[in-house]
This record gives C-alpha cells, sequence and structure tokens, in this order.
C-alpha cells in the first residue's frame, strides 16, 4: 500500500479511547517523546483519510457544480463528509487517550516543551 505508513493499521477500523489508553500504556514508556511518536504513529492513517475526504468533497463539489453530474456529485459530497467526521472522531479518541495516560503517569502534555523553551529563555 503506497499511502500507509510502515506498521500502520486499516485507516477504517474505529479507535475508542480505551483502546488507545492501552496502545499507549502497552510501550511501557514514560519518556514524552517516545509516546508522542507513539501517538503520530497511531494518528497518520487518520490523517490520509482527511485528505482523501477532502479529495472527495473538490470533487464531489465539481461535479455538483455541473448539473449533468450531480447524481454522482452529491453521493461523493455526502461520502466525503461522512468519512470527516469518522476520522475526525478518530483523531479525538486519539487525542483523549493520549490525554489520558499522561494525567495517569503524571506527565504534562507539554512538559517536554515547556522545560526546553525555560532553557531557553533562561540563557
Amino acid at each position: 500500500m503506497g499511502l500507509m505508513p510502515a506498521g500502520a493499521t486499516n485507516p477504517l477500523s474505529p479507535v475508542n479511547q480505551q483502546t488507545a489508553f492501552g496502545t499507549f500504556k502497552e510501550s511501557g514508556s514514560r519518556d514524552q517523546d517516545v509516546v508522542y511518536a507513539q501517538k503520530e504513529t497511531m494518528l497518520a492513517p487518520y490523517k490520509n483519510l482527511k485528505r482523501v475526504a477532502v479529495i472527495g468533497l473538490v470533487i464531489g463539489g465539481l461535479f455538483t457544480i455541473t448539473i449533468f453530474m450531480a447524481f454522482f456529485g452529491i453521493p461523493c459530497v455526502i461520502g466525503s463528509w461522512l468519512l470527516w467526521r469518522f476520522q475526525a472522531r478518530q483523531v479525538a479518541n486519539i487525542e483523549a487517550g493520549y490525554a489520558q495516560y499522561l494525567a495517569s503517569a503524571g506527565m504534562s502534555p507539554a512538559g517536554a516543551f515547556s522545560s526546553a523553551q525555560s532553557l531557553g529563555s533562561a540563557g
């Protein structure tokens, strides 16, 4: 699969918050960079779905503008909108699982960035 990142799963499989939390917990790391990299790996397939949804919306919109192709354009727009909603829900579930894992591990979401920022302003 050309557009699938290495090690990615099926982008149409749903992920709930507990599954995302379990995946972060399974990594067994308290290093924020490792957990963030895990989150980005989980989000990668859904970023591709977002691109597909945008392309579908554009094509469906163009088809709908040409009145003769509206019977193809309207279902394309509706399907793309449903795909957009699906990927947005999955991204929100992964982000919620990420926040839940950081809270359970006693880490702050911006911990690494804020400490690096304070070191940069000190010098």
